[in-house]
Parts: structure tokens; C-alpha cells; sequence
């Protein structure tokens, strides 16, 4: 083999190498972008339990006003923040919900609705905080819980198996490349080698 075919050799291997090494770091800035978005999803997971948060205090201050049994609070304020819980509740359908979420929320929607239902059946000189009603809030509370722990589940799931999937990728990703560097040296040698003539 003369010297211009080896050259030849030597580059069309070379190209190669740079060619797989090459895609070895797209794919690598394929994987970044990738886990972008994991940490968009887990924000997600933050805005509701932001959202929850919210929910969640609208709920005990109409609870507080049921306790004191306070009119005013049913006559001047209480349709405005009915109306907030019910926004704030539909705002979960623009977040990626899990099913038992989503059972939840549906649980939460429906005792919110009792609980308007009963407003509308009272009567102002009533005791507002009966025992349907106190029923009804201890369902609430219940449900928030139960949402706030699954909140905290499926974001801590989400972030784990982010993880997991990017040091995976990144493992093979040295992998790859020690395994091109090798492999670069071995056809360098068979190339390069030339056989002595007896």
C-alpha cells in the first residue's frame, strides 16, 4: 500500500470518527433539551401545588366564616370567593394530571358544588356550620391532603426518572466515546501497518 492510500485510509477513518463524534454531542445537547423539559414538567407539578395552596385557603376562610357563623360574610363575599374555588379549580384541567388526581379534583368539584347547594338552602337567622356541612368541609380537607401528597409524589416520580434516564445517557455516552477512540486507534494500526516482505 503506498503512502497516498494510506493518507486516503487515514482520512475516510478520521471523517468517520469525527462524523459518529459528532452525533455522539448532538445527541448529547438532544439530551439537555430533553431534560429542559423534565424540569418544566416538575415546575408544573409547582404551579399546582401553588394552585392547591391557593384552593386550599379560600376553603378555610369560608370554613372560618361557617364556624363564627358569620351572615356577612355568606351575604357579601362568599359568591365572589365560590366563584375564585371553581376558577381555580378549573385552572387544574391546563396541568398534566395524573388519574388519581384527577379523581380527586372530581370529588373536590363535586362537594364544592354540596357545598353551594347548601348555601342556597339557608336561611339567614340558620346555623351555618351544621353537620352536613361540617361533613362536607372535613371531605375538603381530606381531598386537599390527599392532592398535596399526590402533588409532592408525582413531581419527586417525574424528577427521578428524569434523572435516572439522563445518567443513563450520559454513561453511554462515555461509553460510546471511549469505545470510537478505541476503535479509531485499532483501525489506525491495521492501517498504518505495513508487512514486512521476505
Amino acid at each position: 500500500m503506498n503512502l497516498f492510500n494510506k493518507v486516503k485510509w487515514v482520512l475516510g477513518i478520521l471523517g468517520v470518527f469525527l462524523l459518529v463524534l459528532a452525533t455522539n454531542r448532538i445527541d448529547k445537547n438532544n439530551f439537555k433539551r430533553v431534560e429542559q423539559s423534565v424540569d418544566n414538567i416538575y415546575n408544573d407539578r409547582l404551579l399546582a401545588k401553588e394552585l392547591l395552596l391557593e384552593i386550599s385557603l379560600k376553603f378555610h376562610k369560608k370554613e372560618l366564616a361557617y364556624a363564627l357563623n358569620d351572615t356577612n360574610y355568606l351575604q357579601n363575599k362568599n359568591q365572589a370567593i365560590n366563584t375564585k374555588i371553581s376558577e381555580l379549580l378549573e385552572s387544574f384541567n391546563r396541568i398534566e394530571s395524573t388519574e388519581k388526581e384527577e379523581l380527586i379534583l372530581k370529588r373536590l368539584r363535586r362537594d364544592h358544588d354540596d357545598l353551594i347547594k347548601l348555601e342556597k338552602r339557608l336561611n339567614k337567622k340558620d346555623t351555618l356550620y351544621t353537620e352536613k356541612c361540617e361533613e362536607i368541609f372535613a371531605d375538603i380537607n381530606t381531598q386537599l391532603g390527599e392532592l398535596a401528597t399526590e402533588q409532592v409524589e408525582e413531581g419527586k416520580q417525574q424528577k427521578f426518572l428524569a434523572s435516572k434516564a439522563l445518567e443513563n445517557v450520559e454513561l453511554f455516552s462515555q461509553i460510546e466515546i471511549y469505545i470510537l477512540l478505541l476503535l479509531g486507534i485499532v483501525l489506525q494500526l491495521i492501517i498504518l501497518y505495513t508487512p514486512k516482505k521476505n
